[in-house]
């Protein structure tokens, strides 16, 4: 199931850029673990933001990046059993498209994916 959430890089820079939905998981700050929550009946935070960096899941970093920063993304398979991305805004021209790969799997080029659109995002930074 850890591998439905994303990295504690990846997981501190969206944060960085304003990530702070809540999570079923977070990474405690010193020791960089990912722990997965539980819903609380209760409502409110399962995770002390002091002590844990959210971790987001794939889903819910992409959609942060597509809603705030207008960055879509797609993840193409070819023949041959790769992967590559193609990462779009359509506010940009063709010419600014960023394409990557290829990749031995659709996981690896989602992971090389979402590094480069945080990467993008620091750069659009609102």
């Amino acid at each position: 199931m850890e591998n439905q959430f994303v990295g504690y890089n990846e997981a501190k820079q969206l944060s960085e850029l304003g990530f702070s939905e809540q999570c079923f998981a977070g990474y405690l700050k010193k020791e960089k673990t990912l722990w997965i929550g539980y819903v609380s009946s209760q409502g409110g935070e399962q995770f002390n933001r002091e002590y844990h960096i959210l971790a987001p899941t794939y889903y819910q970093a992409v959609k942060f990046i597509r809603d705030k920063y207008n960055l879509c993304y797609a993840i193409d398979p070819y023949d041959d059993g790769t992967y590559d991305y193609t990462i779009f805004n359509p506010y940009i021209t063709d010419e600014e498209d960023f394409e990557e790969g290829p990749y031995k799997t659709y996981e690896e080029a989602e992971q090389a994916c979402l590094v480069k659109l945080i990467v993008i995002s620091k750069g659009l930074k609102k």
